[in-house]
């Protein structure tokens, strides 16, 4: 079969696994890199034709199941239903379970399937030694990227009709108890009624099909009407409190936008708490966790702009991003935002579990930046302000050790708010060029010993350019502005979006983090744990779908109908992954 021993072939094999899991977070990317020795193997079917699957995609489709250790029909049934897989592989379809049989039996030596089983083995065992046990193996890969997704030819809608079943359980028992109305108890329609209307929304607006109707209507109990939906989840974001505040002249009021979050947010934690009670008692999570921050700007249709027809004398204009001069709404909704060359929409933060665990949306925030046809300039909210509100959502239901964001969360405040205030680990990629970072890429680039630089530093608060962290009177804030020291990585760029600078055709990218322990020989492995953040991004691609479409403007309908939507992808990904 080969001219080298079987031991031989499988060592080297191994040994590559046992590198890749230091690169890649998961199984099948491990598989799916593997440099196979297929040249020292033979295939026992001699016939090839248009039907014949590629001998070495279903060679690595072989070592998937028995790395997994999964049965025949779920390995099959796996790939079937998540073609990124076959991409990794190399397939170009998902064989049946026949024909994975057949390749089995018939091109498949009993030594070539000795010789597999004992790679396998070798790849789980590499695998345990880094933390991924069977759960980790079995499920599919948690992090495949935005791009593989989109070529893959299966639509969204396969994946909601073919969860849709375990989603609505789930759902029915997890998600809705956790969300009440206030309403009277001899109401016709009880809250749970509202619930199985919102999940009808979800999953057959624009997600699902026919299939995933017929499947909901197995679980609804009473039709109900669209106004007595709306009705009760306005009631349930309507704020209950007021503070001082708001009737005093000395302070800001707390605007509307705000406490409707504050009002809705508290149940959306009770209903994640319920999420993760379930997989604690299975014992398939573990902390503390790896989180990613991002946003997600939820497209509108209307424009914050009068037309010709209605614009009237005195009218104030401004200039918008095309250079004209446009009439703004009066009653536009203050929470939409515009400009930047983008669609103007309602935007969101979300932090949600990334790497090894199950990706879940732990927290969700409003993002209000006020935007150019706002008269009064309206009223932004800082970043920092923002990651403080979702770490402390975060934070009660979860222990956290690193969070990673894009780049537009790179700023002082930020990382002070993370250090200081949650005393958590950041990786972040940096945004600004200096000449300093420069000359220590060049040094990088020139010598041919180095791969990587870590230049740590002292980090201040300039009192001067904070909005959010008070320098002065902040008892986190030492002498002279002192927040914390962090180091700053000068690595080889993985990934297009990384790049910081190009240097003799080589890219780099630049990361600043608060741990204390980066040695230049671990930079670029650290570095590489920011590709969980693809998670973050399929989020974005599978919530969006499951936001019904609404044309109300009440920002209690639009807050609850986004927060709804990333509960059930949490499910989604729950039972997806089962």
């Amino acid at each position: 079969m080969t001219d080298d021993p079987e031991n031989t072939v499988k060592e080297r094999v191994v040994a590559q696994a046992t590198s890749l899991f230091e690169v890649h977070d998961h199984v099948v990317r491990v598989i799916g890199n593997l440099d196979l020795p297929m040249g020292e193997v033979y295939d026992e079917y001699g016939i090839k034709n248009d039907d014949t699957f590629d001998f070495e995609a279903i060679t690595r489709l072989y070592l998937y199941k028995e790395a997994a250790e999964m049965k025949q029909e779920e390995v099959t049934s796996r790939v079937k239903n998540w073609e990124y897989l076959q991409q990794l592989f190399g397939l170009d379809r998902a064989p049946t379970q026949a024909a994975f049989s057949y390749t089995k039996k018939h091109r498949f030596s009993y030594e070539f399937r000795s010789l597999l089983n004992d790679i396998a083995k070798g790849i789980r065992d590499a695998g345990r030694q880094q933390d991924h046990y069977n759960k980790d193996l079995k499920s599919p890969d948690p992090t495949p990227s935005p791009d593989e997704i989109e070529d893959t030819s299966t639509p969204l809608h396969h994946y909601v009709d073919d969860h849709a079943p375990d989603i609505i359980s789930a759902a029915l028992n997890d998600v809705c108890p956790a969300f009440d109305t206030g309403r009277a108890h001899n109401v016709v329609h009880e809250d749970r009624t509202v619930w199985e209307h919102q999940i009808l929304m979800s999953l057959s607006d624009r997600a699902g099909t026919r299939s995933a109707f017929r499947t909901f209507n197995k679980f609804r109990t009473r039709a109900l009407h669209n106004d007595t939906h709306v009705r009760a989840v306005k009631k349930l974001g309507t704020p209950h409190r007021y503070t001082l505040d708001d009737f005093s002249g000395s302070h800001r009021p707390t605007p509307y936008w705000r406490k409707v979050a504050d009002t809705i947010q508290p149940q959306f934690s009770d209903a994640v708490e319920n999420m993760l009670g379930r997989i604690r008692e299975a014992d398939e999570f573990s902390e503390p966790v790896v989180a990613a921050i991002d946003t997600v700007r939820v497209p509108v249709s209307v424009t914050p702009y009068k037309g010709e027809a209605d614009v009237e004398p005195g009218d104030t204009k401004v200039k918008t991003k095309n250079g004209n001069l446009r009439v703004p709404k009066d009653d536009y909704p203050k929470m939409i935002k515009g400009g930047n060359d983008k669609p103007v929409g309602y935007e969101y933060a979300t932090l949600t579990i990334v790497g090894n665990n199950d990706p879940i949306v732990l927290a969700v925030e409003p993002v209000r930046h006020n935007s150019n046809w706002e008269l009064d300039n309206g009223m932004s909210v800082t970043w920092a302000e923002t990651v403080n509100r979702l770490m402390q959502q975060a934070t009660e239901l979860v222990d956290i050790h690193l969070v990673m964001a894009d780049r537009a969360f790179e700023n002082r405040e930020v990382k002070h708010v993370l250090d200081q205030y949650h005393d958590v680990n950041y990786l972040l990629p940096k945004t600004k060029r200096s000449e300093a970072m420069k000359e220590d890429l060049e040094e990088v680039e020139s010598d041919p010993s180095l791969v990587s630089r870590v230049q740590p530093a002292s980090f201040y608060l300039d009192e001067n350019k904070t909005r959010y962290v008070e320098a002065e009177s902040d008892d986190t804030v030492g002498e002279d502005g002192y927040s914390h020291d962090l180091n700053f990585m000068y690595v080889p760029a993985k990934k297009d979006d990384w790049v910081y600078t190009e240097l003799d055709d080589v890219e780099y990218t630049v990361f600043v983090t608060n741990r204390e322990d980066v040695l230049p020989e671990d930079a670029m492995g650290f570095c590489n744990r920011y590709s969980s953040r693809w998670d973050i991004e399929i989020e974005y691609k599978m919530i969006k779908p499951l936001l019904p479409s609404i044309a109300s403007k009440d920002y209690r309908m639009q807050y609850f109908s986004f927060v709804f939507s990333c509960l059930l992808y949490n499910l989604w990904r729950l039972t997806g992954s089962r």
